[in-house]
């Protein structure tokens, strides 16, 4: 797909126009310098045309910033993958020596550049985009990402530039998006998160650091895989309440459990040297909340001894902790060593699989049966608890509704053994089920 780029120093307003055209709050937008740090993609439209738009990481000077060489390793790639540049300046502050910098980095890639003159929010104003000139761009757009002027002549010139065989490309990759696995990889701050999801695309494509916390956007990236395409959600470590400030933190945490809530499957990643921690149970406590397939990857195992009973220790102990979701296999990997990739990759997809899997009402009714034959539910009111049938509803995950007599009778440690077995019986090992219990309708109350 046609590639844009949005490139600039901090605080000119990139991350509100990525917004502004993308339609949504996506990129974290606030009046820090710096506050983007990883690259954010996702699809835009305009007049029928799709293209690719990345928000980078703000341009500064190496001496400027403890982030500056992952920012500027980031913008460097994108000045290789990208088909044209939108090189936004402050219409405030005028040309700055850092612009004359970036103009020069863009004239050597022989690649469009279109200037978006930012913070031109009166017409009034617009006399102040003409200084641009003198950065040697024949393309100079005054915009207002706060007022949405200019964002239409900007979005005109773009898609001006898209080859016409780029929107017949669309159209077919179009009828493919559906089969897309959305993985949403979260853990708590430094767990390894960046890392891994650089290992599987096999570039540095999300900033990686052991500063904690140095991923504070989601980062959307589609990857193809031996016939299968996941889109991995990169998300920003989630901290205890009382560490998270309002401000740039508030809305990263925000942004994790909404991926998490959008997610086929969720990634959940330990770090070996810690096992599982108080917060790594807060976090799979929301994945059992939102009933989400999982995968558990205990990451950083270079780090540990190669021995069979240190790593089975780890194990049993991340297991132990994390026992209310069963379901979610746990394998071991070493993001930085590129180890256990194609196992996760693999459990992903037969994680998901499950999810959707569909089960005939015969099969599901015997299984039942056959539950019920290994240990009958407790009495109620001194009447025995029934289950007269079941069948399972549409969607993911598997959620299958039973009718029985007593819908309040059946507690939560009979509903447990329940979900167990039919896990068991009916191929949902590594997948939640939802179970729904009703009362049968009176006519049938009547008859029994």
């Amino acid at each position: 797909m046609f590639r844009v780029a949005i490139i600039g120093r901090p605080n000119v307003g990139k991350s509100s126009l990525f917004n502004r055209i993308i339609g949504k709050r996506k990129a974290i937008v606030e009046d820090i310098p710096g506050v983007t740090r990883d690259r954010i993609v996702a699809t835009a439209e305009w007049k029928g045309m799709s293209f690719e738009l990345v928000d980078t990481g703000g341009y500064v000077q190496e001496d400027q910033d403890r982030f500056a060489p992952y920012l500027l390793d980031q913008i460097r790639k994108e000045l290789e993958l990208s088909d044209l540049f939108v090189f936004v300046v402050d219409g405030k502050e005028g040309i700055t020596e850092i612009d004359r910098e970036i103009a020069d980095l863009l004239r050597r890639t022989d690649k469009p550049v279109i200037v978006a003159v930012n913070k031109i929010d009166n017409p009034s104003q617009e006399d102040r985009a003409y200084e641009f000139y003198e950065l040697g761009f024949e393309k100079v757009i005054p915009v207002s990402s706060i007022q949405r002027t200019g964002v239409a002549e900007l979005l005109d010139e773009i898609v001006n530039h898209i080859p016409e065989y780029e929107a017949e490309a669309r159209g077919e990759e179009n009828k493919e998006e559906k089969g897309v696995i959305k993985v949403a990889i979260v853990g708590k701050p430094n767990a390894g998160k960046s890392s891994l999801l650089n290992a599987i695309l096999g570039e540095e494509r999300a900033v990686v650091s052991n500063i904690p916390g140095t991923t504070r956007d989601v980062v959307d990236t589609l990857f193809d895989w031996e016939g299968n395409r996941f889109l991995f959600l990169d998300t920003a470590g989630l901290r205890k309440k009382s560490r998270v400030d309002y401000g740039v933190e508030f809305f990263s945490v925000g942004r994790t459990l909404e991926a998490l809530k959008k997610a086929d499957v969720v990634v959940h990643v330990i770090d070996a040297k810690e096992g599982a921690t108080e917060q790594d149970t807060k976090i799979a406590h929301l994945i059992q909340k939102y009933t989400k397939p999982a995968v558990i990857v205990i990451n950083k195992i270079d780090a540990v001894p190669q021995k069979k009973e240190v790593l089975n220790r780890i194990k049993n102990q991340v297991r132990e902790k994390l026992y209310f979701i069963p379901y979610a296999p746990v394998i071991f990997v070493s993001a930085t060593q590129r180890k256990g990739i194609k196992q996760l990759l693999k459990e992903i997809i037969d994680v998901y699989n499950q999810a959707w899997k569909r089960v005939g009402t015969g099969q599901l009714n015997r299984a039942v049966k056959q539950i019920l034959s290994l240990r009958h539910p407790p009495s109620f009111r001194g009447k025995p608890l029934k289950i007269y049938y079941g069948t399972q509803l549409e969607g993911k995950p598997p959620c299958f509704l039973l009718f029985v007599n007593y819908p309040e009778g059946f507690k939560e440690s009979y509903i447990r053994f329940l979900e167990n077995n039919l896990r068991q019986i009916l191929g949902f090992e590594k997948a939640p089920i939802k179970l729904i219990f009703r009362a049968r309708e009176s006519r049938y109350q009547k008859e029994g």
